[in-house]
């Protein structure tokens, strides 16, 4: 059998996987990115991460890969770029893990992290693995351009 699309692709993953855990799976990656990232619902946040929860890569020095130390990285996220919308473009599970990518746009209207605003619009995209268990975030890890983002706010040289 050829796949002709992307989308042939993740149907046939989506299908080996099992539709209970997919569903359970996919769904904790859609609300992160909706729910907590795109309107900023810190108490959906604080439902679908564990408390065990842990970061393996969070990206901002000083801040531990712990549920509060993920959720400071929301709130900062959130009041330096209050319009930031995430779309889901691939979303593909397996078992109790979810792995999504999406693109993220958003303008510079506050401090992020010592980047003082700029008005500027920008776009990236960003890869995330997610274990999930009982519908619950346990673990993260995730790839983006953080040079590009910074070049996009002026804070590093093209």
């Amino acid at each position: 059998m050829l796949l002709k699309s992307r989308e042939e692709v993740w149907s046939v993953a989506a299908l080996l996987s099992g539709p209970a855990t997919s569903d359970v799976t996919r769904n904790a990656a859609r609300r992160l990115a909706s729910d907590v990232f795109s309107r900023g619902d810190l108490a959906v946040y604080d439902e679908l991460v564990a408390d065990d929860y842990v970061n393996h890569n969070i990206p901002v020095p000083g801040i531990p890969g712990t549920k509060d130390g993920f959720r400071s990285v929301v709130i900062a996220t959130r009041s330096a770029f209050p319009d930031l919308a995430v779309e889901i473009r691939d979303i593909v599970t397996e078992g109790d893990l979810v792995v999504f990518h999406d693109h993220v746009t958003a303008t510079s209207t506050g401090e992020f992290f010592g980047v003082p605003p700029s008005g500027t619009a920008v776009d990236w995209t960003e890869i995330h693995f997610l274990p999930v268990r009982d519908g619950q975030i346990v673990e993260h890890w995730t790839n983006f351009d953080q040079l590009g983002i910074l070049r996009q706010l002026g804070a590093m040289p093209a």
